[in-house]
């Protein structure tokens, strides 16, 4: 029987959860979307067991950062029109834990840089001064599967020095919204009002909402030795932080 729990990583390495693209700039997203974990689970379950079930894990929400193990979550919200995660503002949080690496593709054949292929990644860095970041959010599944799983590569750069997170904590949670079905980050049919929702809602005209929508799209997944991944969906979605009315 599947069930929900509670699930920390430890961040190791930077990770960059894709986001949008400002010229050579790919911007990262500051909290880790539940599709984007999905894939996260599935992989490090593929790697360990040679296997996999693409419906494994998928019943996961968004995953935000704390300060420490033991330190509060920092929730999503907006205030004053801007995006919030607990007390950092989007644009706090970058300053303080964010930074751009820059990279160029490779030509094969010169073993050089290609023309005007400089790239600039932005990345979460895994802390800061004091701070060390750790990820928490939940999973639907059974205990055997989480129980094989002892780190995960987030964001599909590991190839790069980038991803790697540490399962720290993994507690069962009795109660844990129940009532809601959750895939990978997307609440189906969530009607609580007047609360900063911390996954996605599919959009539809009925619902009104103070905050902001965004086009998402959804992956199918593939083992790590296919490169091919396909549209599976395309849609707007009322994005975390904002509150249903």
């Amino acid at each position: 029987m599947s069930e929900w729990y509670k699930l920390t990583f430890k961040q190791i390495q930077p990770i960059h959860i894709g986001y949008r693209k400002h010229g050579v700039i790919s911007e990262t997203r500051i909290f880790i979307t539940g599709q984007v974990m999905w894939g996260a689970l599935t992989n490090a379950y593929y790697r360990k067991e040679g296997k996999y079930d693409k419906d494994m894990f998928q019943h996961v929400t968004c995953f935000y950062p704390k300060l420490g193990r033991d330190r509060s979550v920092l929730r999503p919200k907006f205030k004053d029109g801007e995006f919030y995660l607990g007390y950092f503002s989007e644009r706090n949080f970058r300053q303080k834990f964010t930074t751009t690496l820059l990279s160029t593709a490779i030509d094969p054949e010169l073993k050089s840089a290609k023309d005007k292929s400089l790239h600039e990644l932005d990345v979460i860095l895994p802390g800061c001064e004091k701070y060390t970041l750790y990820w928490e959010g939940y999973v639907r599944c059974h205990k055997d599967e989480l129980e094989k799983i002892e780190e995960i590569y987030v964001g599909g750069d590991s190839r790069y020095g980038l991803g790697l997170m540490k399962k720290e904590v993994m507690e069962k949670e009795e109660n844990f919204k129940k009532t809601y079905n959750i895939k990978k980050g997307v609440y189906d049919d969530f009607k609580e009002k007047g609360k900063p929702i911390e996954n996605f809602v599919k959009f539809d005209k009925s619902k009104k909402f103070e905050g902001k929508l965004e086009l998402l799209a959804e992956f199918s997944f593939h083992d790590e030795t296919d490169d091919h991944q396909s549209n599976s969906f395309k849609g707007l979605y009322i994005g975390v932080g904002s509150k249903l009315q």
